[in-house]
């Protein structure tokens, strides 16, 4: 691989998948982030580069960005799309707390965990971090309190890590 390599995080579906796909096509090689075998084995059958990680877990981000270090070598990373992520819908009332934190955890602290352990090899090729937002991290609905509150965080983290870089 090389300095054209782009890490996709939440690559099995939706925005994920279609990211990872569309860079593929304009010639990156894409290290693509699936937390289940069969997606991975799916998704190398599309000439993407799977990469098992939870961004949960201390471990599976450290492992995932040893792998990655092993395929960019010196030429560092081009990207990283941050995209993994979940939406919960319930009113804050009856959220239970553990649910919060779960959609905290994987829509923020996970992001910032990934891009942490990858920022080295970014800093390398001079590459780029995208993190997918949301509307609802500018205006929050009814029933989606807790996407609406890891969607702002992500934006406020976002814009404090443009400044830093």
């Amino acid at each position: 691989m090389s300095a054209r390599t782009v890490v996709v995080t939440g690559a099995s579906t939706g925005i994920g998948e279609a990211t990872a796909l569309h860079l593929r096509s304009l010639g990156f090689s894409v290290v693509a982030g699936v937390r289940k075998e069969a997606d991975a084995k799916r998704l190398r059958a599309r000439d993407l580069t799977p990469l098992m990680l939870e961004v949960t877990d201390p471990d599976s981000v450290a492992a995932a960005a040893a792998e990655v270090e092993a395929l960019v070598g010196a030429d560092g990373l081009a990207g990283l799309v941050n995209n993994a992520g979940i939406a919960l819908a319930a009113p804050i009332e009856f959220l239970p707390i553990d649910e919060l934190r779960q959609v905290l955890e994987i829509n923020l602290i996970g992001q910032v965990a990934v891009t942490q352990a990858l920022l080295p090899m970014l800093r390398i090729a001079q590459g780029r971090v995208v993190n997918i937002g949301s509307i609802a991290g500018r205006v929050a609905l009814p029933l989606m309190g807790a996407y609406a509150a890891s969607k702002f965080a992500l934006e406020g983290v976002s814009d404090s890590l443009r400044r830093e870089l």
